[in-house]
């Protein structure tokens, strides 16, 4: 029996609620997490920020979360633009014009993390 690939169907939503789940739980982790560390261990001057911000364990928790914050946005505009626009065109313009400014703000965010100095 030859099964065909199938481009939505009745799984398609439950990806989508599991990846907006979880990407809503570590921004949560990453919201909460700061101001307990820095409540603890307070940075005072330039150079202790240099060097939090300089650990590679840091950059890659940023990382993280700017795709997290990505993938949250997209997947609850797309989700509205397939609920709320009909008009086919107007869904489609609304989509790329969100991709795209989705697409420039995590350019911005790989020149940020780069821009940090060497690991």
């Amino acid at each position: 029996m030859v099964r065909r690939w199938r481009f939505g169907g009745a799984h398609a939503g439950l990806m989508e609620w599991l990846f907006q789940r979880l990407s809503a739980l570590y921004l949560g982790i990453c919201f909460i997490f700061p101001v307990v560390y820095f409540s603890l261990y307070p940075l005072n001057d330039h150079a202790s920020w240099v060097a939090w911000w300089s650990q590679a364990s840091v950059r890659l928790a940023m990382g993280l979360l700017f795709l997290s914050l990505y993938l949250h946005a997209w997947i609850g505009a797309r989700s509205i633009a397939l609920d709320y626009v009909k008009p086919f065109a107007l869904r489609f313009m609304t989509l790329m014009a969100f991709g795209l400014f989705l697409l420039l703000l995590s350019m911005w965010s790989i020149q940020l993390l780069l821009s940090m100095g060497p690991v």
